[in-house]
């Protein structure tokens, strides 16, 4: 028989084993938070979804899933009418590219049936750059207050008008200046063009990516495409038939232009033009855009 000391040290004994087996449960149990922390708050580290993941849930659960593509701006009316406006807008920048690759290809041709010398020829096509270079900026502003749409409207139809002029031309000097007055005309479009187009295009996305890229693509097509229907042009009929041409397909052009480009100005839709045009008058760089044209027209006639 063990004495009452013994039986009391054997109890002890048993009772502090359990507590320390309770403990080491307890913190076993409390190493993880439900909230994904463990004892000392540290948070436990979770993959982010990919985006495929995210479609891949909102299928199952019966939502629409993300448009990576991007939206087609609500300034469309339909997808036709948005690429046709993207097709506008890469005709505008190939405007004057078009008509120095149609000009550069038959200079010969009317250098001979005009009696033209070497000088005059040069100026078939170094006018029209030098006009549009000059005048761009400032019908880049003059689009922003009057109206970017109207603008690139009257561009392309006075493109056309003087294109035509040029086929009827009888003398050198008739050839030489009109063909800058187009370069005028090439530059109303071009600023229009890119103000719509980034204005319409404002998030970014793949959808504004191939806009921009099929309007960066204007340039060289242009001088491309205009040397190849110059030379079709002239070998079947003359010269003159090339700038016909060219005068037919911008009126096309002019034509599609009031139903594919969309009302996207810089200034409020309800504003009157009695408004506009005073705001022109008092805004307009006058002075910044006569030292420009007049000091790039003074610096080509110094260095030629």
């Amino acid at each position: 028989m063990a004495s009452a000391d013994e039986k009391s040290t054997l109890s002890l004994m048993q009772q502090a084993d359990n507590g320390a087996s309770m403990a080491r449960t307890g913190q076993s149990a409390s190493s993880v938070s439900p909230e994904g922390t463990d004892t000392t708050g540290s948070t436990a580290t979770a993959q982010a979804p990919t985006p495929t993941q995210d479609n891949a849930d909102a299928e199952k659960a019966g939502a629409k899933p993300a448009n990576t593509f991007g939206e087609r701006p609500a300034c469309f009316r339909n997808t036709v009418q948005e690429g046709a406006f993207v097709f506008q807008a890469t005709m505008a920048t190939a405007t004057s590219s078009f008509f120095q690759g149609a000009s550069a290809i038959i200079t010969a041709s009317i250098g001979h049936s005009l009696d033209m010398t070497q000088g005059q020829i040069t100026w078939i096509t170094a006018s029209t750059a030098l006009t549009a270079g000059a005048f761009q900026l400032g019908l880049g502003q003059l689009a922003d207050l009057l109206g970017r749409k109207a603008t690139f409207i009257v561009g392309m139809g006075s493109f056309s008008a003087f294109s035509l002029l040029v086929a009827f031309a009888q003398n050198p000097f008739w050839m030489d200046v009109v063909c800058g007055i187009l370069g005028i005309s090439s530059a109303m479009v071009v600023p229009p063009a890119i103000g719509i187009m980034g204005a319409a295009y404002a998030t970014p996305s793949k959808r504004k990516n191939l806009a921009f890229s099929a309007f960066s693509a204007g340039n060289p097509l242009g001088f491309v495409f205009g040397s190849i229907v110059s030379g079709i042009a002239t070998m079947i009929f003359n010269w003159r038939a090339a700038y016909i041409f060219i005068a037919i397909l911008w009126v096309i052009f002019t034509l599609l232009a009031i139903w594919t480009i969309p009302k996207v100005e810089a200034f409020p839709p309800d504003q009157p033009f009695r408004e506009r045009l005073k705001t022109f008058m008092k805004t307009f760089d006058f002075v910044g855009t006569a030292l420009t044209i007049f000091g790039t027209g003074l610096l080509t006639a110094g260095v030629t």
